[in-house]
């Protein structure tokens, strides 16, 4: 604790719970900050509205009992008025502590602490694990707020909440309302924990149990899910060239990848893909067979098309990643057949492969489709 005002006596400090309550805080700020103002005492008004004081019940050594201005800050505005007295702020704590006295509530010192933050997760600080906004979007445009309480949850049926996932969090650990403690964990947890909590979210408050909680939302809430297990996903392409069974199967795949995972969605793709390239073929003449696997159709392109004809600056090393993505194209072929759900396969492949199958198929949508539009732009 860092004490940034004291009337003299004995310094040491030891908190004993909260004075006054948040709303006859706010009430008396304001009104002390505004007293203040009108004496041109500007920069102790400036302090009172922006840092998060309350006052507090505090005692030291002889048992004296008195009141604190208290404030627990992060690392950053901890640091910067731990510096403050030494930059000309000390007068202003002096005035505040006089300005509250005088109305009514007799501050003795003014000190601050620093928040202690949980540690956040390893893959959560790379940018594997849940964006703000999209914590921010759960909780507020899903489960719903009301007075601090998150959707129905209570202190202790928020606590349940954990437990009935089997999950070791104990929110009682953490300060602040339900809301407060829910994103303080989110925050925190693994991207596979994330994955695990939102899960249960989606089953706790299914799909129009309030008017906020729509079926388009879940839908986005469970591709992060996706994306939390899997880790980051090539976009789903919007195709230039397309038909009628290339998008059904495209919608198909990503239905499949937010409901049962990636495995289920490997069979899709690959056909998406494979009708994409048929498509390409047909457009300027290219015949194929009815049986011309992805790798034949790949190459059909890739030799026949006049949009591969010039490949730039290196076009020996761009011509090299084309044929390792004809090398890729090939075992996409054995893995749909041999470890997908195209067939009664006895294994199949785990999410982690099966997404990279995905990631895989639509980066080649990807350059093939733009490769061919830029092609066919008129110059300039």
């Amino acid at each position: 604790m860092i004490q940034l005002y004291e009337t003299g006596g004995a310094s040491d400090i030891t908190i004993l719970q909260e004075g006054l309550s948040h709303d006859k805080c706010r009430v008396l700020f304001e009104n002390a900050a505004r007293l203040l103002t009108t004496r041109s005492q500007a920069r102790a008004a400036e302090i009172l509205r922006s840092v998060p004081f309350r006052v507090v019940d505090a005692t030291n050594h002889f048992n004296d009992e008195f009141s604190i201005l208290h404030a627990e800050v992060p690392l950053t505005e901890y640091e910067r008025l731990r510096r403050s007295p030494a930059t000309g702020d000390e007068q202003a704590y002096e005035q505040i502590a006089q300005v509250l006295t005088e109305l009514g509530t007799s501050i003795r010192f003014i000190a601050i602490d620093l928040v202690l933050e949980h540690p956040v997760h390893p893959d959560v600080q790379r940018g594997l694990g849940l964006r703000q906004s999209e914590i921010n979007k759960l909780v507020s445009k899903y489960i719903g707020v009301s007075g601090g309480y998150l959707g129905d949850l209570t202190y202790r049926s928020h606590h349940e909440f954990y437990a009935e996932l089997d999950l070791d969090i104990d929110p009682y650990k953490y300060d602040g309302t339900t809301r407060e403690r829910f994103i303080k964990i989110l925050n925190e947890s693994a991207p596979n924990v994330q994955a695990h909590i939102i899960e249960g979210v989606l089953a706790r408050f299914p799909v129009s149990s309030s008017e906020i909680r729509t079926e388009e939302t879940a839908a986005e809430i469970r591709s992060w899910i996706m994306r939390l297990r899997t880790g980051p996903q090539v976009e789903q392409p919007a195709l230039r060239i397309t038909s009628d069974v290339v998008e059904r199967a495209l919608l198909d795949a990503q239905e499949l990848l937010l409901s049962t995972g990636a495995t289920s969605g490997v069979d899709r793709l690959h056909t998406a893909l494979h009708g994409y390239l048929r498509e390409v073929c047909g457009g300027v003449g290219l015949q194929t067979s009815e049986g011309a696997s992805l790798t034949d159709m790949f190459k059909q392109v890739r030799e026949g098309h006049s949009a591969f004809q010039e490949m730039g600056p290196r076009s020996e090393d761009i011509l090299r990643v084309l044929r390792a993505l004809a090398t890729i194209l090939d075992s996409l072929n054995t893995l749909r057949n041999k470890a997908s759900f195209a067939h009664a396969n006895p294994e199949l492949l785990q999410e982690p492969e099966a997404m990279l199958a995905i990631n895989a198929a639509r980066s080649i949508l990807h350059y093939v489709d733009d490769k061919v539009h830029r092609h066919g732009k008129p110059a300039g």
